[in-house]
């Protein structure tokens, strides 16, 4: 017992159990216990702080995917619904127009977030194994910072593109394959990234639009929309049967099994919306599911101009050619000279 204290008193270790009191005791050298002792706890810190450094990254991915999850998860709003119960069996349609897109907003937002949370845990982890080495970090973080700032000057409107392009993706105004107009181009998104959103137009020209320059959008492939029909008639034209005989045809519309899932509502006749001493004008509106509205279009007005054609209210011989006298058109007393007519 005199022996194991006198050999504890010479120990040049600490007090309790480390890596320079186990060297010790292996190799009773003072030197390589105290230096070897030292590299080991400093190999220890490093471990230790890179497995929490790991764990903690793991913890916040865990985290950023079920968040992110929820929040890019279809809550089933109204118009939403309303379609879904309409289209009743072409449910799985509904998910394919817009299940893909959730999972495509989560993934590219869980893996963002995913990566800067990343970049910040191992900065940390890097500055505490310096301090665990003593190396002074007040130059360091002094420097970073002047740097930060400089950066942070020359890249706003970096920043500025990538925030606003996490804030698209999360409200989700629009994704890949929509038709938008975001004001300085109006097309078909054929890609979009955080920073930029690329757009091809209806004559194929490819634009590229920084999303931090995008101060509106208007997406005309969300849900629903309401196809509207302007039909011009001659002024002379029996606008009760014009506006019977386009009932008829939209009523027709509906019941056709072509078309009738992709109406989300009886048509609406509106009867006149504009005169003018040329024509006319009577307006047509039905509401279809967003991917079919050109092509419902495209059909109501074909169907329209043939009945109408047939029931001989649209004169194609007559359309747009009305006499106006020329001393009239002049400002000039009938029968005055060069009173003669002329076709417009």
């Amino acid at each position: 017992m005199e022996l194991l204290a006198a050999t504890e008193e010479a120990s040049p270790c600490d007090a309790g159990f480390n890596s320079c009191s186990m060297l010790w005791s292996i190799t009773k050298s003072e030197g390589f216990a105290v230096d070897g002792g030292a590299v080991l706890d400093k190999i220890g810190q490093v471990l230790l702080i890179v497995l929490a450094a790991l764990f903690l990254r793991w913890l916040v991915n865990r985290a950023i995917g079920r968040i992110i999850k929820q929040v890019t998860s279809i809550k089933g709003p109204q118009s939403i619904a309303e379609l879904a119960d309409k289209l009743g069996s072409g449910n799985a349609r509904r998910d394919e127009l817009l299940g893909d897109r959730s999972e495509k907003r989560a993934e590219t937002l869980t893996g963002v977030l995913q990566h800067v949370a990343g970049i910040v845990i191992f900065s940390v982890a890097f500055m505490l194994v310096l301090s665990a080495f003593n190396v002074n970090l007040a130059p360091i973080l002094a420097s970073a910072g002047i740097a930060g700032i400089a950066i942070g000057f020359g890249a706003q409107n970096l920043v500025q593109d990538y925030l606003a392009g996490i804030f698209i993706l999360i409200e989700d105004q629009y994704g890949v394959g929509d038709n938008v107009d975001v004001g300085d181009a109006t097309g078909t998104v054929v890609d979009m990234g955080l920073r930029v959103t690329t757009l091809r137009s209806l004559d194929g020209t490819l634009w590229y639009v920084r999303n931090g320059q995008i101060l509106r959008v208007g997406n005309s492939s969300q849900s629903w929309a309401y196809v509207v029909v302007d039909t011009p008639l001659p002024p002379t034209a029996d606008i009760d049967r014009a506006g019977e005989i386009i009932t008829q045809v939209a009523e027709g519309f509906v019941e056709d099994e072509e078309w009738s899932e992709h109406i989300l509502k009886e048509p609406e006749y509106l009867g006149p919306i504009e005169m003018t001493i040329d024509e006319i004008k009577v307006r047509l509106g039905v509401r279809t599911t967003s991917d079919k509205q050109w092509a419902a279009g495209r059909e109501l007005r074909l169907r329209v101009t043939e009945a109408l054609r047939a029931a001989g209210i649209i004169d194609l011989a007559s359309a747009g050619r009305i006499y106006v006298p020329r001393t009239v058109a002049n400002g000039g007393a009938a029968g005055a000279p060069g009173a003669a007519g002329t076709t417009a």
